[in-house]
């Protein structure tokens, strides 16, 4: 049995382009996905919160080929369970929506 590789977070500060500015670069063999804030953005959230945005976008892109479980670790888990659930709950209004549109 192989291993998926890990996924890593980096976190970089980007004074150079404006104070409090930073990037979060979650990578592993296949990808790497990042994602810049910069104060006052609709991404100036804190840091943790920062974190588990890229690491989800990260899951999308990579197709689950990595794991993320020590990168989510760096990230906010509230936020991460609170948009799960949401995903759960939208893909059941879509099954629905779509049962309803068929007929038997």
């Amino acid at each position: 049995m192989t291993r998926r590789p890990q996924a890593t977070v980096t976190v970089m500060k980007l004074p150079h382009l404006a104070e409090g500015c930073v990037r979060i670069e979650v990578d592993c063999r296949y990808s790497t996905t990042g994602l810049t804030s910069f104060p006052g953005d609709r991404l100036d959230m804190p840091l943790r919160q920062l974190i588990t945005a890229a690491v989800m976008e990260h899951e999308a892109r990579c197709d689950g080929e990595c794991d993320t479980t020590a990168a989510h670790e760096r990230g906010d888990p509230h936020i991460r369970a609170h948009v799960e659930q949401l995903g759960g709950a939208l893909q059941a209004a879509m099954a629905r929506q779509y049962a309803h549109g068929r007929r038997n």
